[in-house]
């Protein structure tokens, strides 16, 4: 017995609770199944035929081509719906072309934007569109300006001393050297490569947490997790039996699944609801790791691939109309969006010229908007104040009583001259009028009031600014200078948010603003997808609008934040999910 028990007490070789294959295929499974429910679609072939093609450059890029890999051959509909928004849309992002040319060709298209857009957009935006552009090229297709071998070589020199890669800063990042590793495996055969590899398995192993997940940015997530696990299923390392990334008897599987939803998707956060992102990258790091088991190629080496021996052969093809930008911090990976949802607050586009102006800085409260030199405000918004400002809620209540009218005349006209009816479209009409009365409906000319709001109790004073320094003048609609709207003055009542204060300078000033989630007394979980028709991922797969008050990145949304006498609120656009701002974050 003494012998038994001393024998228990020796160190065993790290070990996991195996997942077999019908288990994975069960998590990939309940993904189409949450997919298939959500678009109402009846079969895999119904939901690329549908939702998936009528999403093409927009939300469906990264399911189509993970479903390519998954054996569907036939992404027709896909290939030709991505064809039309390539031919309609001038893509900004250099890695958002490099995604879509990977969309085309896993749809095993001829069209000859695969490679059109190499040489405009390898190196471009940094560090990801290095990556994209590699998996383009490991895919067969060449370009004049970059060979396989000078990315690899460039992509190698771009290594951290901790083995990791990011996009800025002293230090790897998890997501980022995953990503890399990822592009860089079919090169493992040269020694140079194994090498920097074998450093980043190293990094990733030592990030790994005792649950088998990462954690980005402070904050646990599965999105990490689905990367490392499409890496090492990229180099045919099995995560279940490979000691380096196996913590306290957990593998990345385990990190990925405490994340799963009842319904089969996941959420980004434990408690959290359904995550896109988290969702589809979990779908395809566990495609990744099938292929792997079945000893197929890399996720990303593509199986549908077609090369353009001949580019005048090639039918629908699109010619890209290609603005390259230099600026190193601007990355992409998923898909960018142009079509748009939720609650927008509309205003007449403004002119790249229409700006106003001031310092990034600018720490000073200001007590009112000062416009000098070439930033002078268009005469369409100094005029916004004399429109005339007709109250829509009339019009509305004469149509309601025109409709009862005519219908109880055309009522009388078939001889159903009952009393009840004319009372019962009375009752209608009157309870309609009664809805219209109560409810908040106004003209755009009232909703763009062109003065600020009259409150009746003011708790204090705060100064808010938006600006989107990191891509002036990149776009037509695009200011200059960056600025949307220099330091501006605003009273708040008690309790008022953020938000709250965004809308009034909406309003105030006609800065179109579109949000997605709830509003009103519930306003919390509110995001803000665009201002002045700059949306997230427009430049790349970290960029979007972020907020700051009194100089710090806050840990609750815009519409949570309750505002103090004296804060200082700034908008800003960022590429780098705020790295490039050199945010704080709220402890």
């Amino acid at each position: 017995m003494t012998l038994f028990l001393s024998l228990g007490c020796v160190p065993m070789e790290a070990q996991c609770s195996e997942h077999t294959a019908e288990e994975v295929a069960d998590l990939i499974g309940g993904i189409v199944d949450y997919k298939l429910s959500q678009c109402g679609a009846g079969s895999i072939e119904e939901w690329l035929g549908g939702s998936i093609a009528e999403g093409a450059g927009t939300t469906s890029d990264w399911y189509a081509l993970a479903l390519s890999q998954y054996g569907y051959s036939d992404l027709s509909a896909y290939e030709r719906a991505l064809t039309e928004y390539l031919s309609g849309n001038n893509v900004l992002s250099a890695t958002s072309r490099e995604k879509y040319a990977l969309g085309l060709a896993a749809a095993g298209s001829r069209n000859s934007y695969v490679t059109d857009i190499l040489d405009s957009s390898i190196g471009e935006q940094g560090m990801m569109s290095w990556i994209y552009g590699l998996h383009v090229l490991n895919n067969g297709y060449t370009c004049t300006k970059f060979s396989t071998d000078s990315v690899v070589d460039t992509i190698l020199s771009l290594q951290y001393p901790d083995g990791g890669w990011a996009l800025f800063g002293e230090y790897g990042d998890i997501d980022v050297t995953a990503m890399t590793v990822q592009a860089l495996a079919p090169h493992t055969g040269r020694d140079d490569v194994s090498g920097a590899v074998d450093r980043a398995l190293d990094f990733l192993s030592a990030k790994q947490k005792d649950n088998g997940g990462y954690e980005s940015f402070g904050t646990p997530n599965p999105e990490s997790t689905s990367q490392v696990l499409t890496a090492v299923s990229a180099l045919g390392i099995d995560c279940r039996y490979d000691d380096r990334f196996i913590k306290d008897g957990h593998d990345l599987i385990d990190g990925i699944v405490e994340y799963r939803l009842p319904d089969g998707s996941f959420c980004h956060t434990h408690g959290g609801g359904t995550n896109e992102t988290a969702t589809v990258q979990a779908f395809y790091s566990f495609i990744a790791f099938e292929r792997m088991t079945e000893g197929r190629s890399p996720l990303l080496v593509l199986d549908n691939r077609v090369l353009p021996h001949n580019t005048e052969e090639h039918t629908g093809s699109v010619q890209p109309d290609v603005q390259q930008t230099t600026a190193a911090s601007h990355t992409e990976s998923k898909a960018v969006s142009s079509a748009r949802t939720g609650t927008v607050t509309t205003s007449a586009k403004t002119t790249s010229t229409t700006s106003l102006s001031t310092s990034a800085s600018a720490a000073a409260k200001t007590s009112a908007v000062t416009v000098t030199g070439t930033t002078a405000l268009t005469t369409e918004k100094l005029s916004l104040s004399n429109r005339t400002k007709g109250s829509a809620k009339p019009a509305v209540i004469i149509v309601i009583i025109g409709s009862a009218a005519v219908i109880s005349l055309i009522i009388f006209i078939l001889g159903k001259r009952s009393p009840k009816n004319f009372l019962f479209i009375a009752l209608i009409a009157g309870a309609a009028v009664i809805v219209v009365l109560l409810t908040d409906i106004r003209s755009a000319d009232e909703y763009y009031s062109g003065g600020k709001k009259d409150k009746d109790s003011v708790a204090g004073t705060v100064t808010m600014e938006i600006r989107c320094d990191t891509i002036a003048g990149k776009a037509e609609h695009i200011p200059a200078d960056g600025i949307i709207l220099p330091p501006t003055a605003f009273d708040f009542e008690a309790g008022e948010t953020v938000f709250d204060i965004l809308t009034e300078a909406a309003q105030t000033y006609g800065i179109q603003v579109e949000n997605r989630g709830s509003a009103g007394g519930a306003h919390g979980m509110v995001y803000i997808a665009g201002i002045n028709y700059i949306y997230e991922y427009d430049f790349g797969d970290l960029s979007g609008w972020v907020y700051h008050v009194n100089g710090i990145t806050p840990s609750r949304g815009c519409g949570e934040y309750e505002l103090s006498d004296g804060d200082r609120i700034e908008w800003l656009y960022t590429c780098e999910i705020g790295h490039d701002l050199d945010e704080v974050y709220e402890k």
